[in-house]
């Protein structure tokens, strides 16, 4: 009797989480808390839409959409596509658009459907994949920006987003990822709290990113926090291990998931040299920071 109690017991437990895990997944926030403008940076509200991936001109209701920040940098022809985590909206990454625009590049941030002012049904992997994909060809076909000047960025969740987009456009210039993971299943697995749950077989959104890193076709900059708790370190080892050259990981060490990008001006010089043209990767580098 207490066997099938807790049998029963433990298959509830499994529905559940099947149940609620888009909400474990994503977590959207719709209130834009700051804007570039409060981080100095001048910028243009851009609405894309998911249907035609054009800029809207009109009326919002005829397509799901898109709202993203476009930051320009008149300087240089080099453009960052962010795609962000799972947390909040592009308000909550200012700092990281910031630094990253101060490398001199312009930014395109883009909130995926569900997220921030974007429209559209709930989050999910397949949607986050197809938004990507409509900011890229915003940039190539609305900004006529060459690929090749394009670095797409992503942290954390955002790491598989931009992973999933390089893999089908090997003309894309440059690929950042920061503190992403190899697979949701590993990410998952990795908190002790569902060790004891068979993940693999509730899992629908596996945002599998270490079976595309071989496909990639461009220089690829991992980037990794050693003090990151959320997101542990070996899966950046592992992504860069299965990625094929030009690759570099760089351990920001004393970084945590969330100030990696802020680690100074070491991972500004390692920007720096990742984007200039005569780029040679150098195997591991390492950060110490105060």
């Amino acid at each position: 009797m207490l066997a099938g109690g807790a049998a029963a017991a433990y298959a509830g437990a499994c529905l559940a989480l099947y149940n609620i895990q888009t909400k474990l997944i994503y977590r959207p926030l719709p209130q834009i808390v700051k804007t570039p403008a409060d981080a100095g940076l001048a910028y243009e509200d851009v609405w894309i839409s998911i249907e035609n991936q054009q800029q809207l001109s009109s009326s919002l209701e005829e397509s799901d959409y898109l709202h993203a920040w476009w930051i320009p940098n008149p300087s240089s022809r080099r453009v960052v596509l962010f795609c962000h985590g799972n947390y909040g909206n592009i308000s909550y990454n200012t700092e990281r658009i910031r630094f990253h625009h101060a490398q001199g590049c312009s930014v395109l941030a883009f909130d995926y459907r569900g997220f921030g002012q974007s429209s559209g049904p709930l989050p999910s992997e397949r949607n986050t994949f197809a938004d990507a994909q409509a900011a890229l060809s915003y940039l190539t076909v609305q900004k006529e920006i060459s690929p090749e000047n394009i670095t797409v960025l992503g942290h954390s969740m955002g790491g598989a987003v931009a992973i999933d987009l390089a893999s089908y456009h090997p003309q894309i210039g440059r690929l950042v990822i920061e503190s992403s993971f190899t697979a949701m299943k590993d990410a998952v697995e990795a908190k002790s709290i569902y060790r004891f749950f068979p993940i693999e077989l509730l899992l629908t959104e596996p945002f599998d990113s270490l079976s595309k890193v071989g496909e990639l076709r461009m220089p690829v900059l991992y980037m990794h926090g050693d003090r990151d708790f959320d997101v542990p370190i070996r899966f950046s080892q592992q992504l860069y291990a299965a990625t094929p050259e030009p690759k570099q990981l760089f351990i920001a060490r004393g970084a945590d998931h969330n100030m990696n990008t802020l680690a100074g001006d070491e991972y500004a010089a390692i920007l720096q040299d990742f984007y200039s043209d005569g780029y040679a990767a150098e195997p591991v580098a390492q950060l110490q920071m105060a």
